[in-house]
Parts: C-alpha cells; structure tokens; sequence
C-alpha cells in the first residue's frame, strides 16, 4: 500500500514544489491533486505548456501522481446538466493523460428529492461508461467515490456494474458512519472488486482504521490511501508528517 496527500484541506496551500519537498521530506508516496482547491496548477484549464512542466516536475521526483480529485457529478435529471458534468470529466480525463497521471476520482452524488433511485443510478452507471470509453485509448482509471448518498456501497457498485467497464472503478471512503451498522467489511467485501483507491480522514475519529490495513493487506491491495484530513492546524506541515508516522507504524502492526 502507498500513502498520498489529498490536497482537499491539509495541503490546499502549498503550491506544487512544496507539495513535491513536504511529501518527499515526510515519506509520502504520491500526491492526489483536489481540482479547484489551491495553487497547485493541476487543473483543466492549465495549458499545454503548464501541463507539460507538471509532468516534468513530478517525473523529477520519486512521489507519484497519485490522482485527480474533480467534482463532477451525475445524479442531475437533466440531461444537459448532466452532459455538462460529462464533458468537464472527460476535460480531466484529458488532462491526466497530459501530466502522466493514471486515474480521476468522480462522484454520484445525491439522490434528487423525489427522484426514481433506479433512474439515478443507471444514468450515473451511464456517465461513468462514456468516460470509461473516453478514457481508455490513454489508460486513465475513472473511479467513482462512495459520496453522498452513494456512500452506501450497493448504490455505488451498481452504477459501476452498469458501467461494465474495466476503466471504472471504486473510491472507498472510510466513513465513520457504518461502524453503526456493524463491520466495516459490510461495506468493502462487495466493492472489493472494484477497489482502485481509498480516503482516509481524521485518524483519531473512531474509525477502526487498523481493521481497515488488515482488510486491505488481506486481499492484496497495493494502491493508494489518501489523507483527507479537516484538522484545523496552523502549522500544516506538522500534521502531514503526524498523519504519515501514524499510517506507517499502523500498516506495518496490521
């Protein structure tokens, strides 16, 4: 397993060579850019030349690109609404294959109020296929994160059976919630399949992230976990190299 920094919270600061010297300096393994949040570059409307020194930034380097955090999403009834969220996907799917980056995280999102669940999750299912398909000449992964109301885990894995693609896969994201339904393998034994990546939040918030490094070594999984952190902190840096000390010394006890 890899460890990355989500630039959502704890790393929305940074520009991209500081990202590059905080996770080189404190033993990350990759960086997850969040669209729209921060100075790091990554971004659609970053042009030829921009994408190009971004590539040949983090080539210079042994930290991975570890994804593309964007915020298209698919539950909108309207069928221009929902071609515009498509459109912009695609623009990302794009733009990782410009910096060398192998995957983009999507989401469902939330059900509309009075909608048809079946409806909603067969055009999310859809969206996620014409990306896939968009995606697949230049090898990007489109993953769809359990958000929302797709954090339940049987909303998610249907859109992505009906998507039937090998490009279209899962974010797993370590909600506390379902630890009041029981064990967390309620939720990832039937994505597991589809895993591509994982979220990781507050580690001190009760989720039993141990019983989750157990799983994920138990079945082989070797791709990232991203911190998303929301711990307030004037002094960012300490808390990303906490979060990194914390993670290596709970993987290797699991």
């Amino acid at each position: 397993m890899k460890l990355a920094l989500l630039t959502y919270n704890i790393g929305r600061d940074f520009e991209l060579d500081e990202l590059i010297r905080i996770c080189e300096e404190y033993d990350y393994d990759g960086i997850e850019f969040r669209s729209g949040v921060g100075p790091h570059g990554v971004e659609i409307s970053a042009t030829e030349e921009e994408r190009a020194k971004i590539r040949e930034k983090m080539a210079g380097t042994p930290v991975e690109i570890a994804g593309i955090g964007t915020g298209c999403r698919f539950e909108a009834l309207d069928d221009a609404e929902r071609r515009e969220q498509i459109d912009e996907a695609k623009a990302f799917v794009d733009l990782a294959a410009d910096i060398g980056c192998p995957r983009i995280r999507v989401f469902g999102n939330n059900f509309p109020e009075g909608a048809d669940k079946d409806t909603v999750i067969n055009n999310v299912g859809e969206a996620l296929r014409e990306i896939a398909e968009h995606a697949e000449p230049v090898a990007v992964d489109v993953n769809l994160e359990l958000h929302g109301d797709f954090s339940y885990w049987e909303y998610a894995l249907r859109a992505v059976e009906i998507a039937d693609h090998v490009r279209v896969g899962i974010v797993y994201n370590c909600n506390r919630s379902e630890i009041a339904y029981g064990s967390i393998g309620q939720f990832l034994n039937p994505i597991a399949p589809y895993l591509r990546h994982v979220h990781l939040h507050e580690l001190e918030n009760g989720y039993p992230y141990q019983l989750l490094f157990r799983w994920l070594k138990d079945h082989g999984y070797t791709g990232f976990c991203s911190v998303e952190s929301d711990t307030p902190s004037s002094d960012p840096e300490r808390i990303i190299q906490i979060y990194s000390l914390l993670y290596r010394a709970w993987v290797d006890s699991a």
